[in-house]
């Protein structure tokens, strides 16, 4: 699924692969919580270690969803190990900001 198809975008990713996945959930829903982000949604990959963390923006240039993914990223980095990639990127062309769909909704406990 393309994540932009123009130099806009109506979500960012954060792709998380490890085996912190639960951490990682309740870290995001806690950051989330705290810098006023309502507008998200957590999916399991098919492995149970992946997680997709979906934030719903409204029309974001790629450079300014950057810039957003890098704060959150860093909010992130200072509690835990750093084990995901972020979306869209302005590295990659648009052909390449591109996601697999989400296996299942992710609920924990498992």
């Amino acid at each position: 699924m393309p994540l932009t198809k123009t130099d806009k975008t109506n979500y960012l990713l954060i792709e998380y692969k490890g085996e912190e996945h639960q951490r990682f959930y309740y870290l995001c829903k806690q950051l989330f919580q705290t810098i006023q982000i309502k507008n998200y949604h957590i999916y399991r990959g098919r492995e149970i270690e992946k997680l997709q963390v979906f934030i719903e923006v409204d029309n974001l240039s790629i450079a300014e969803a950057e810039e957003k993914l890098k704060e959150i990223s860093a909010s992130l980095e200072k509690r835990i190990v750093k084990n995901w990639k972020c979306l869209p990127s302005a590295l990659f062309p648009y052909s390449y900001n591109i996601v697999t769909l989400p296996y299942t909704k992710a609920n924990y406990p498992i």
